[in-house]
């Protein structure tokens, strides 16, 4: 769910500052969700390779 969120609120950032909405807020905000996204999968992943049932924070 999470990873979802995250996805959402990214695709919204790149959205604006492609619409020329571009502020460095905007593209702070697209560098922290790219990594926290990459974390989440990151984590997701290493979960189920593992093969661990619990979920990631």
């Amino acid at each position: 769910m999470q990873l979802v969120a995250l996805h959402r609120l990214l695709d919204f950032a790149i959205s604006q500052s492609l619409e020329g909405n571009t502020d460095d807020r905007i593209l702070e905000g697209v560098v922290i969700l790219t990594r926290m996204i990459g974390r989440k999968v990151r984590c997701v992943t290493s979960k189920i390779l593992d093969g661990e049932s619990s979920g990631c924070d």
